[in-house]
């Protein structure tokens, strides 16, 4: 696997688990460390993220990647699945101690009834009320009400000793969900003023499918076949990071085209293109028959129409600047656009280049690149609020200049109005195969009209409808 996070800050991470963990089974509760097999387990697991935190140094070190990918490996599955744990330990801990001591004091303090027959028996000799009290002992009914107590509290006990088990166990679902089948996802885009023509246009989108990591090229097939046969689009663009090993993509690239979509295949850069060299890449997608752009683009006639297709380029790097760079690929693609474009569809491997592509009059950016975090709720990135900017995964929109919108508004210039918008898709694969929330998708793009908007010459503001995404 590919290791995004440093060795240093996983370290960090793992140095803070190991706290809340000793915190928790040392401190708080200690009848928890008491226990070998507990004590055991938590020293085997965090020794094996150890052991994979040293592979990974090693590597490093020897310049071996096939041990640094085997070493983040191990260290990115055993934090993954024991952060969730740690987090809950230090408070199923808390909970567990109360209870032990309220289960202790409850089981030596004595009944009540005995209590109230000392109180009030009348006086009598020494041996006379030792041999009363048995008596009344024997004949008195058990203490139900306080063995259910007692009973209530040890389940209590045994859910809070098993909550850091079942957040580890949650977490570890995240790898089952990985391997899933992706989604096919349909997202519907609404534009006033789009060119009937285009109305119902189905654009099929591949991105991030990173073969050689976790799928090959039978899934690829499987996953083209079944989005084909259920959406039959009329085209197919691919947004960068095809394969982790290049050999797999001219295949890839085939089955594409073997596909067979009405108006074929097109295909831009990703990131990973380059970090496995592009100068064996890209000449794999230009002997293919799928036209890759990079600072161009291909128009399309569709009826009466013209769907122009621009493709930006990718900066390689993860930090800096992202829109800066993606800048002048992206100006240069809009400059081969034809005048007459009814609709300008850009494919831009990083979400980042949305703000330059409305900026250049682009009306749809399809992006990948982020795996939306492969953390997700409601069809959301957990990640959105960190970074929220960005566009982890779904549809967004943003404003265009106004006198381009204007222009638009008023029919000076040729295409829909409304805001550009823009879809950043989970990918269909990953380098770690983990997800929780946030599946593997091939989403179906269909363009469509807003008809709650008409645009007219006395026009002077003009709303839009939010995207409609639905799973089929």
């Amino acid at each position: 696997m590919w290791p995004v996070f440093p060795a240093s800050l996983t370290a960090m991470v793992m140095i803070a688990m190991a706290i809340l963990a000793f915190f928790a089974m040392r401190i708080v509760q200690p009848e928890w460390w008491s226990s070998k097999p507990a004590r055991i387990g938590a020293l085997v697991a965090f020794g094996g993220m150890l052991v994979g935190l040293a592979l990974w140094g090693a590597g490093r070190a020897q310049g071996d990647l096939r041990v640094v990918h085997t070493g983040a490996g191990i260290a990115y599955v055993g934090v993954l699945v024991l952060l969730p744990a740690a987090l809950v330990l230090p408070g199923a801990a808390l909970i567990d101690r109360v209870l032990s001591v309220a289960t202790r004091r409850a089981a030596t303090s004595p009944p009540a009834e005995r209590e109230l027959a000392l109180t009030h028996a009348a006086p009598t000799s020494a041996p006379a009320r030792v041999t009363e009290d048995r008596a009344a002992n024997e004949r008195a009914p058990k203490p139900r009400l306080s063995r259910t107590k007692i009973s209530r509290r040890g389940l209590i006990r045994f859910g809070s000793a098993s909550l850091p088990t079942m957040a580890a166990m949650g977490s570890a679902s995240g790898f089952v969900q990985a391997k899933q089948d992706p989604a096919l996802p349909v997202v519907r885009l609404r534009w006033p003023g789009l060119h009937p023509d285009l109305a119902g246009f189905r654009i099929l989108q591949v991105s991030d499918v990173h073969l050689g990591a976790c799928f090959d090229l039978d899934d690829l097939k499987r996953g083209l076949e079944l989005a084909c046969a259920r959406h039959r689009p009329d085209l197919i663009v691919l947004t960068g990071d095809l394969a982790d090993d290049p050999s797999l993509i001219p295949g890839a690239l085939r089955l594409v085209v073997e596909a067979d979509a009405r108006h074929g295949a097109l295909a831009s850069l990703g990131n990973h293109e380059y970090l496995h060299g592009i100068d064996v890449t890209r000449p794999l997608y230009e002997k293919s028959p799928v036209p890759l752009l990079v600072g161009t683009g291909r128009s399309i006639r569709v009826g009466s129409a013209t769907l122009f297709v621009g493709g930006a380029d990718d900066p390689v790097h993860m930090g800096g600047d992202i829109p800066w760079f993606l800048t002048p690929s992206i100006e240069a693609a809009a400059a081969t656009a034809p005048a007459d474009a009814d609709f300008r569809l850009l494919l831009c491997h990083r979400p980042e280049g949305h703000g330059p592509a409305a900026e250049n009059g682009f009306d749809l950016t399809l992006s990948g690149h982020t795996h939306g975090g492969q953390l997700g709720m409601f069809g959301r990135s957990l990640l959105e609020k960190l970074e929220p900017g960005i566009g982890w995964w779904g549809a967004y929109s943003k404003a265009r200049p106004p006198a381009m919108a204007r222009a638009r508004e008023l029919g000076e210039a040729k295409g829909p109005g409304g805001p550009s918008r823009l879809y950043t898709t989970s990918g269909f694969g990953h380098w770690f195969p983990f997800r929780i929330g946030c599946p593997t998708e091939m989403p179906l793009i269909i363009l469509e009209r807003d008809l709650a908007v008409t645009l007219a010459p006395q026009a002077r503001h003009v709303i839009t409808t939010p995207a409609h995404r639905s799973i089929e």
